[in-house]
């Protein structure tokens, strides 16, 4: 999935390294699922177009977390090969 452009700048901006950095040091480079080496600064709010300019959601450290890739591709459901059912028994399509 590609992401917009307003949200692509937004994690190049001096602003975020900045936020990102607070959290990796606050969690001392540690997953705070796991505790294997941090490497993801995920917002527990996703960040879309329409809330970006809200400082309460993109750039809150009590929206961040630091996440290994492990926990972090297992948060957004990446790479799963389980089948999910409803509760008729119907594959669930991705």
């Amino acid at each position: 999935m590609r992401k917009p452009k307003e949200l692509h700048r937004f994690y190049k901006s001096t602003q975020w390294q900045v936020v990102r950095e607070i959290k990796i040091r606050a969690a001392n480079g540690k997953c705070e699922r796991c505790g294997a080496l941090g490497k993801e600064v995920h917002h527990k709010i996703r960040l879309t177009v329409l809330n970006l300019t809200n400082p309460e959601i993109s750039l809150n450290q009590e929206n961040l977390e630091l996440l290994c890739n492990k926990c972090h591709n297992e948060e957004h459901k990446r790479f799963s090969k389980q089948q999910q059912f409803d509760e008729d028994g119907n594959l669930i399509s991705r």
